[in-house]
């Protein structure tokens, strides 16, 4: 079956090390677009932190959406309008809080809006990683505002982000997922790609064999696994190349765009 949509993991998938989207995937995605095949950012990233990436493809008609914070948010580009939300709440971040003051781990909580970085448990580079298009503002804990949150995440060494998993094997009121090496995130209980790509695929009577999906993290492996072209990066973890079923070339090497190319010559 032809693929209708076209699900795009940012980090370490279409972005390449320089964090940006290369001319070459810029003007396939741009083709592709123009021809009726979704393209769809599918990201850990909240919608303010990758309008530069929708504007740079073009992705503002009235039905291109985004999947934000893992699947937890799906929003439309042009009017940023939620069409899905799952949430969680200040109460929800509080047993991951006590643990980061016993063990000394950073954490920055995201809202639609505005993130908060937690003062107590010093500054991570989460920050610089976002950029300027989303609020940052340094608080304590006590004083987070008591509203809805999406997800909180803890950036960190490498090998810190290991141990401090291990720590929370036992947490059950969260989905907690690593979408790079130093980044784990904390999200709404049952939050994942697939299942916000799912809402989409529901709103636009799609079939799942009409979608094709590409990541290189933890965090891709239900969407990749349940599309009908599941494409892992060279560069991806060695579960995620596992349950693909294709491997491009590295995220370097614009491996999304020599894949797109290879297998639309038939429409490019």
């Amino acid at each position: 079956m032809a693929t209708k949509l076209i699900a795009l993991d940012l980090d370490n998938t279409l972005l390449n090390p320089q964090k940006e989207i290369s001319l070459r995937s810029e003007l396939v995605l741009k083709n592709l677009h123009q021809k009726g095949i979704k393209i769809v950012l599918t990201t850990g990233r909240p919608i303010k932190g990758i309008l530069p990436f929708i504007r740079q493809l073009d992705l503002l008609q009235a039905d291109d959406y985004a999947i934000n914070f893992n699947g937890a948010v799906v929003v439309n580009n042009a009017n940023q309008k939620t069409l899905f939300s799952h949430a969680m709440v200040k109460k929800d971040i509080l047993p991951i809080y006590d643990l980061a003051m016993t063990y000394h781990f950073p954490l920055d909580i995201v809202s639609l809006q505005q993130a908060y970085s937690i003062t107590e448990l010093g500054k991570s580079t989460y920050e610089n990683y976002i950029g300027p298009p989303m609020t940052f503002s340094d608080l304590n804990f006590a004083k987070l505002p008591d509203q809805k949150y999406y997800k909180f995440v803890c950036q960190d060494d490498p090998t810190k982000i290991d141990k401090i998993s291990v720590l929370l094997k036992t947490v059950d009121n969260l989905t907690i997922v690593r979408s790079r090496r130093d980044l784990l995130e904390f999200l709404p209980r049952g939050t994942n790609k697939k299942n916000g790509l799912e809402k989409l695929i529901s709103y636009f009577e799609f079939k799942w064999s009409d979608i094709m999906a590409f990541g290189d993290e933890e965090n891709d492996e239900e969407m990749i696994q349940s599309a009908g072209v599941g494409v892992a990066m060279e560069n991806a973890v060695v579960s995620v190349k596992k349950i693909a079923n294709n491997v491009t070339l590295s995220n370097a090497d614009d491996g999304v765009a020599v894949f797109l190319e290879n297998y639309f010559t038939d429409i490019l």
